[in-house]
């Protein structure tokens, strides 16, 4: 377990380039995670020996490809769970970050991570389909529903300028070719920094076809 552990947080550091601060915070994050994983399944059991690799350079990378912060725009998280990618990228420094999470057990758990880290995010505890907001410029999501379920549960608040950047495994082509009976859409891939066989799939100019 510490050798995978010492491995991926190398990896981490070696791609992110985290301040002490963020490392201190992520530790604790994790501390935390243990201590509620006992109660409640907020990853699977087999990744946590991986955690570092597998779940927060995972969700890390996405930074890279994120607009640029302002006042007038929000970055939706949806099905966040135990809040991969959002309370990761929180930690990073994002500051616009809203957290979609209907569990209440998981929302308890994301609420108790932002007090003791200090972050800066909000948190819509419902499901996502009843979130009403207009200032939405990315939606990130990481293992909540293939690509034509997402673009349906979240296309009320898709707008002209609305990017979603989505963590995809080696399925991707597959969805992609699936939405698109239903939607049209550019979109990109990029390679994942944690899977060859994963994807980064950024999508844009989404509209639902007639």
């Amino acid at each position: 377990m510490f050798e995978n552990a010492d491995k991926g947080f190398c990896a981490f550091k070696k791609h992110m380039n985290p301040s002490k601060d963020t490392i201190y915070k992520l530790k604790k994050f994790i501390d935390i995670l243990d201590d509620h994983q006992q109660n409640m399944n907020l990853i699977g059991k087999s990744t946590r020996p991986y955690i570092w690799g597998r779940h927060i350079l995972d969700s890390a990378q996405i930074e890279m490809y994120l607009h640029k912060e302002n006042d007038k725009h929000i970055t939706i998280d949806v099905g966040t769970g135990a809040g991969f990618p959002g309370l990761v990228l929180a930690i990073l420094g994002r500051k616009d970050l809203l957290l979609c999470e209907k569990s209440k057990k998981k929302n308890l758990f994301l609420n108790v991570i932002a007090k003791e880290c200090d972050l800066n995010i909000k948190i819509f505890e419902d499901k996502v389909e009843f979130l009403k907001v207009s200032n939405v410029r990315t939606i990130i999501s990481r293992a909540f529903a293939p690509l034509e379920g997402l673009l349906r549960k979240v296309k009320h608040f898709i707008y002209s300028d609305t990017t979603l950047l989505l963590h995809k495994g080696e399925t991707y082509m597959r969805e992609i070719n699936e939405a698109k009976k239903f939607f049209s859409f550019s979109y990109k891939c990029y390679s994942s920094l944690t899977n060859p066989y994963a994807k980064i799939l950024q999508i844009s100019n989404v509209q639902e076809k007639k």
